[in-house]
């Protein structure tokens, strides 16, 4: 297999976009206040509202949820992908839902510990010749697809230790290997923890999009942020380029649009793999629009358009994948 199909797999492996865990690409976290009167139109979006009471009244959005709270999130994502490569063809339509317990468990100097459990998730995936229903704890008759499970459900009541600063940010995520062990007791001692996690995926692969970088300073109604981010799609080095804007707010709810566009980090790969990607055609996005209660930062509704394109010429083989997918995350309890 060259190492493009390898890319390939690597991306678009699980059907979603990216995982959690991230940093900072700059130190000083350089965010860029910038002022707009656009109207925004996608349908993740809402309108700015320049006319609204508050709209020249600033405020400081954080991140500072109650200790001892425990929020219940529930997740829909529906996606489509289609895959080729020359003359063969393929492609799925998946709906994925997912449940997680969220507990604030302290404050440690700026960061709050939060118990992260994800404690039930379920997926159709209808492909051209058939239809597979996942629902966690349910055996497949299938046994090479009931492996799959197996595995898959090693994610589900595994809990992890999150760290989430005052802007909204993932600092650290503890607890993985438990989820490793569990894998291995499937799939065998021998295998490479880094393998398991890059085709695994992680409990928390929409972590980011269950939460809001808020900016350092105050804002008004119209204005934007900026915060670009190193992260990993399926072991994959990228830079995440988000913008923020402020669109309007209402009884105690800010409501915030965004927008981030990915990009490969050629620069954190090999040489020989980054020689032979000078083919590759990547665009991927993420927009979309966040509800947030001003008190507490804790998003009620977010609402996310996702969409990755890759294709490649190599060695005489053309290889593309489509990925397009809409999500809504509620905090339901």
């Amino acid at each position: 297999m060259n190492i493009t199909k390898k890319l390939l797999l690597l991306l678009f492996v699980t059907g979603l976009v990216f995982t959690a865990c991230k940093k900072n690409v700059s130190d000083d976290k350089d965010k860029t206040l910038n002022d707009t009167t656009a109207t925004t139109s996608n349908d993740t979006s809402v309108s700015i509202n320049l006319n609204s009471p508050v709209a020249d009244e600033k405020i400081l959005l954080r991140f500072q949820p109650v200790v001892g709270t425990t929020y219940i999130v529930e997740s829909n994502v529906n996606s489509t992908m289609s895959e080729a490569q020359d003359t063969f063809k393929i492609s799925y339509k998946s709906n994925k839902f997912g449940k997680v317990s969220l507990r604030i468990l302290s404050k440690e100097n700026t960061d709050y510990k939060m118990e992260f459990i994800l404690k039930d998730v379920r997926e159709t995936i209808k492909a051209d010749t058939s239809t597979i229903e996942y629902k966690y704890g349910k055996a497949l008759a299938d046994p090479q697809a009931d492996i799959n499970r197996k595995i898959e459900d090693c994610l589900v009541n595994s809990p992890l230790t999150i760290m989430m600063s005052g802007a909204g940010e993932a600092t650290d995520i503890r607890g993985y290997e438990g989820i490793i062990a569990k894998v291995k007791a499937i799939v065998g001692q021998n295998i490479d923890d880094n393998m398991i996690a890059a085709q695994l995926g992680t409990p928390t692969e929409t972590l980011e999009n269950y939460f809001i970088n808020y900016p350092d300073s105050a804002v008004k109604i119209g204005e934007s942020w900026d915060l670009t981010v190193a992260s990993q799609m399926q072991g994959v080095p990228i830079v995440l380029i988000n913008t923020y804007t402020l669109a309007d707010r209402k009884d105690g709810v800010a409501f915030i649009n965004f927008r981030t566009d990915i990009e490969i980090d050629k620069s954190q790969i090999p040489a020989e793999v980054a020689a032979q990607m000078s083919n590759i055609k990547f665009d991927a996005y993420i927009k979309g629009t966040g509800e947030v209660d001003e008190k507490t930062g804790w998003p009620k509704v977010i609402k996310v358009t996702q969409s990755v394109e890759l294709s490649d010429s190599f060695e005489g083989h053309v290889t593309s994948s489509k990925q397009y997918s809409t999500s809504v995350i509620k905090w339901v309890q």
